[in-house]
């Protein structure tokens, strides 16, 4: 009976939340959300809450949860451990409305962004190699020049409260999408420097949601901004410029 009361609240909140049409997607997702993650997931870091989890499906439906929304349902897998950039860069254009996208003919007629899609176009080929990853740069000039998107490349030069600014008032902003590019040691995760879009910010636990285009690794995660500020301090050495880590803000072109 306690079970099907707080199932009932949760329910209700959800309607209040985000209406009729939205209820049925966000049920089953809190059905899904109550399982335990598999087994191939490496451990999550300590200070980190999964989305795969009653506290981190209820962060998810207090949150402003736009982007989530328009994301989860495109966020890609990375083919390889150097496109985390390259995913990332496709799970946010295909959230976005974009004028022109290409057909990948793996999908053909339809028209969708996939990582061969982007690692096959004669613009990126000028930016990126596809034999290694991408620097923050390199990833931004990417969207920016070959694709029919905005694109702010912020450095981490910038103190926490400036950061958290700018991180929170993007998440709640429609249309705006956030890359952050971090070290994931910092964050006492396996592996080095890494690309993945961020979904979501909850001002109670002050956490955002990073979706984990290593979806081979790590399941989503609620990260506190204190920690993602302090892992994306650290400098890039494939960096030319020897430059901070950071964020890439992205949205359509201006229609005006």
């Amino acid at each position: 009976a306690e079970k099907k009361k707080e199932f009932d609240h949760r329910v209700s909140i959800v309607l209040e939340l985000f209406g009729m049409i939205q209820l049925e997607l966000l049920v089953i997702v809190g059905i899904v959300v109550t399982v335990k993650a598999e087994n191939y997931f490496l451990p999550p870091p300590s200070n980190t809450i999964e989305l795969n989890s009653t506290e981190g499906f209820a962060m998810l439906i207090r949150s402003n949860s736009d982007s989530y929304q328009q994301m989860a349902q495109h966020l890609t897998t990375q083919e390889s451990e150097s496109l985390c950039g390259i995913a990332s860069a496709v799970t946010v254009l295909n959230s976005l409305p974009i004028p022109s996208i290409p057909i990948d003919p793996k999908y053909k007629p339809y028209p969708y962004f996939t990582q061969d899609s982007l690692l096959n176009d004669t613009c990126v080929l000028k930016i990126h190699n596809p034999n290694f990853g991408s620097t923050r740069s390199q990833l931004a000039q990417i969207l920016a020049t070959c694709f029919q998107v905005q694109v702010q490349n912020i450095s981490a030069t910038l103190n926490f409260d400036h950061f958290k600014n700018i991180l929170v008032h993007a998440l709640s902003t429609q249309n705006i999408r956030v890359i952050v590019n971090f070290y994931r040691k910092d964050l006492e995760e396996s592996g080095a420097g890494h690309f993945s879009p961020v979904a979501a910010y909850d001002q109670i636990s002050e956490t955002v949601l990073v979706l984990d285009v290593a979806r081979y690794k790590y399941p989503p995660l609620w990260i506190t901004i204190h920690d993602l500020w302090s892992a994306i301090l650290r400098r890039d050495p494939a960096d030319p410029s020897d430059q901070r880590r950071g964020l890439l803000l992205i949205s359509p072109l201006s229609t005006s």
